[in-house]
């Protein structure tokens, strides 16, 4: 009798998780566009006092954005590839000469978190995160010879950012448009780095490739 109530609890047992791990499955991430590979091109537009020596010029914009599970939520990290032409507001110790009409470019790395909501083949989003990386500035040399020298110093920059965004799907690939507000928590030639980077481009549904086997 202890045998039988025993192979019945067992049964029971198994035949409950077996439903619970059906459950479980039915509950995986199905989304078929997870992640996103992002190719973006535009201006960054300098702001406040970084407009006094910094000026746009045409940037590119590199990077990635993944969903979580079925969710709206996304990770959104990105490359700034910023252009701007640079116009030395004080000499360096030392010097008695300024550069002028020279040109800046920034290699600057944001994590970024945000949420789209998708109203049909539109999307719309908005994001903030931190970040950082390194502004390149050109600088001259004391004269030698009559010959003056330029060179970039690399100067690090940390930032905060935070944007707004809205894009169109054309299956796996959507056109979007996004501009967002940098705040650099270090100065960069005496003033706070501040500008707006706004970009168009294109986002391409990658998610096969991580999960071909899985599809």
């Amino acid at each position: 009798m202890f045998k039988q109530h025993l192979a019945i609890l067992c049964a029971t047992a198994i035949s409950i998780g077996t439903i619970s791990t059906s459950n479980c499955n039915a509950q995986e991430p199905t989304r078929s566009d997870k992640i996103f590979f992002r190719s973006g091109f535009g201006f960054a537009f300098p702001i406040a006092e970084s407009r006094h020596y910094l000026s746009p010029k045409f940037s590119t914009s590199l990077g990635g954005l993944v969903f979580f599970g079925k969710n709206n939520f996304f990770f959104y990290p990105k490359l700034g590839l910023n252009a701007y032409g640079y116009d030395q507001l004080y000499r360096d110790l030392g010097e008695n000469s300024r550069v002028m009409h020279g040109r800046s470019t920034t290699y600057l790395l944001s994590a970024d978190f945000g949420y789209r909501k998708s109203v049909k083949n539109f999307g719309f989003y908005g994001f903030s995160g931190a970040g950082g990386g390194v502004v390149l500035v050109p600088k001259l040399s004391e004269p030698e010879a009559d010959i003056i020298r330029m060179y970039n110093t690399t100067n690090l920059v940390a930032l905060v950012e935070a944007g707004l965004g809205t894009d169109y799907s054309f299956g796996n690939v959507l056109l979007f448009a996004e501009g967002s507000y940098t705040y650099g928590l270090n100065k960069l030639d005496q003033q706070r780095y501040k500008a707006v980077p706004v970009s168009i481009g294109v986002r391409t549904n990658i998610t096969k490739i991580f999960y071909n086997r899985q599809n």
